[in-house]
């Protein structure tokens, strides 16, 4: 680890653990310049030192918004069909309105708008909070939602506003995400239902794939987390009743374990686990799931009254 650790960048900056506070990391990863490390007090994973803030913040362009985000999610050239999302959403929001009375939802991180138009289009009341410009544009003017775009590190919501908050693929881009789940707490009335998700460090994954794992990317992802590290941080911030949704009915092989998800598509790693997920298909999804070795952590949570 001396030898990765040389050739760290020499303008990373020391970032103090979201749970204990500590500053000393153990390092696991370097990549592109900036390490991945273990913090020595909790073991939460971060990146540390990391990148400057503007040098993160620069991934997140209109071209990146168009180019890789939107056709990610199948829409090329800004044409669309809801129906599709609709459907993928529907066993998260069947999930969501179990647990929650009320019907006021606010997403932290809402990208172009499509679960909270799912969400919208279920009968939910909506409101989201983008920073990408562009992805905030696309969803106040194609999708006619309301959407601020506010730094999430920034928001002001009025106490107890929403009966739930979503945060999908957002706690691990976050610069504080201490402060964010302060703050969602505050905007939920007692009771309301925090619903996140976020890539499994935990997932098999990460050790079939090896450094290459595209999750591993400090340039972007920030924080990475555990069952037992984001359970951690939602009880610092106000959160109780934390539940782990392992076995989702809507993860198949591919979402379980996808062996596309890496910065060396072509190397053995990745042919060896495509031949692994192809040969197992379902029983070994959910054998993986049960295990909690799925590639996403999907966590419920409470605000404490």
């Amino acid at each position: 680890m001396n030898r990765l650790m040389s050739s760290l960048n020499p303008d990373g900056e020391p970032i103090a653990c979201a749970i204990c506070g500590r500053s000393d990391t153990e390092p696991e990863y370097v990549k592109y310049g900036y390490a991945i490390g273990r913090c020595r007090g909790c073991g939460l994973v971060y990146a540390n030192p990391r990148a400057p803030a503007p040098r993160i913040l620069s991934r997140y362009s209109p071209d990146y918004f168009w180019k890789e985000y939107l056709p990610s999610l199948g829409i090329v050239d800004g044409k669309f069909d809801l129906a599709p999302f609709d459907a993928r959403y529907a066993p998260i929001l069947r999930l969501l309105a179990a647990r929650t009375p009320g019907r006021r939802l606010l997403e932290i991180g809402a990208g172009a708008g499509l679960f909270l138009k799912a969400a919208e289009r279920a009968g939910w009341q909506v409101s989201g909070i983008e920073l990408s410009d562009a992805a905030a544009r696309f969803a106040i003017e194609q999708l006619g939602l309301d959407i601020s775009t506010t730094p999430a590190e920034a928001m002001s919501v009025g106490e107890g506003a929403y009966d739930a908050v979503a945060m999908f693929e957002t706690i691990e881009h976050l610069f504080d995400p201490r402060s964010v789940l302060t703050a969602a707490a505050r905007t939920l009335t007692p009771g309301g239902t925090l619903v996140v998700s976020t890539p499994n460090y935990d997932a098999a994954s990460r050790h079939l794939l090896g450094s290459p794992w595209a999750v591993l990317s400090p340039m972007e992802h920030v924080y990475y987390f555990r069952e037992a590290s984001l359970r951690q941080l939602l009880e610092a911030t106000g959160f109780e009743d934390v539940q782990f949704d392992r076995v989702h009915e809507g993860w198949g092989p591919m979402e379980t374990a996808n062996f596309h998800y890496t910065h060396a598509p072509t190397s053995w790693r990745a042919r060896g686990m495509e031949l692994l997920v192809r040969g197992g298909g379902m029983p070994l999804a959910r054998l993986l799931q049960r295990a909690g070795r799925q590639d996403t952590l999907l966590c419920f949570a409470r605000r404490r009254p």
